[in-house]
């Protein structure tokens, strides 16, 4: 059953990056709904699910929505790896750890985002990192508040279940 909702939520959560997210844009800036999700599983069930559904929801969102290719997927994946791999290191039932977590972790996915878009197209990086990437981490962590608690209420997929 755990497979299965969790299968079900990540191609939630990637219908909505497509649809949702560019609707609820500020100024070209939306919320990356899949990372929340990708975070959230792995530090919630561990580096197995982590990285299969890093990898699948990545695989997904580079499929409808992204002109690099295997980009999201190789880097949900490693967050998945990574984080998951953190699941036993720290208190779950806070979610202010979480939200601290949550937020190195993007900081770092937006860098290193923004270095691969760099070194494939002509643009100021750390122009890019400030008008995009800094305001979306503000904005997805805002999200990630909200879409937490929302999915720690789901009982196959809270922590320690």
């Amino acid at each position: 059953m755990r497979v299965f909702l969790v299968i079900l939520f990540m191609i939630i959560f990637v219908a909505l990056q497509i649809s949702l997210a560019p609707i609820i844009s500020i100024k070209e800036i939306a919320p990356n709904l899949v990372l929340i999700f990708v975070f959230f599983v792995a530090f919630s069930l561990g580096q197995t699910y982590g990285i299969w559904i890093g990898f699948f929801s990545g695989f997904m969102s580079d499929l409808f929505d992204s002109t690099n290719f295997g980009l999201n997927m190789g880097l949900f994946l490693i967050v998945g790896f990574v984080i998951g791999s953190m699941k036993a290191r720290f208190y779950k039932d806070n979610v202010f750890v979480d939200i601290i977590i949550f937020a190195i972790t993007i900081l770092l996915y937006e860098i290193v985002y923004a270095l691969f878009l760099w070194q494939f197209s002509v643009g100021i990086f750390f122009l890019n990192i400030l008008r995009y990437s800094i305001p979306r981490v503000f904005y997805s962590i805002l999200i990630s508040l909200f879409l937490f608690s929302l999915l720690r209420k789901t009982p196959h997929l809270a922590p320690g279940n």
